[in-house]
């Protein structure tokens, strides 16, 4: 029985994680575009931290993945507890 599941190389897996790594996209466009699960790229982002050898990112691409990181808590923070507010306005 076929699963559908598509076999993937460390080296496609390493390719996959350095585009990932270097664009700004979501897990969930690279899942649709390469038609892997979600939990398969964190696996594989474990697996391959992005200082890792086999990874080889420059270590421009590592500061601004890190700076991007950094710089999305605070509207995420800021987006929540505006929520937070709407959300007991409305319970009220």
């Amino acid at each position: 029985m076929k699963t559908g599941r598509t076999k993937f190389t460390e080296s496609d897996k390493l390719s996959i994680l350095r585009e990932y790594y270097a664009s700004e996209a979501s897990l969930y466009s690279m899942s649709k575009k390469y038609g892997i699960e979600r939990g398969t790229l964190r696996y594989w982002m474990n697996k391959y931290p992005m200082n890792s050898e086999s990874l080889s990112l420059p270590s421009q691409t590592i500061e601004d993945v890190m700076a991007r990181k950094k710089s999305n808590k605070p509207d995420e923070i800021a987006k929540l507890q505006a929520r937070i507010k709407e959300l007991e306005k409305a319970l009220a």
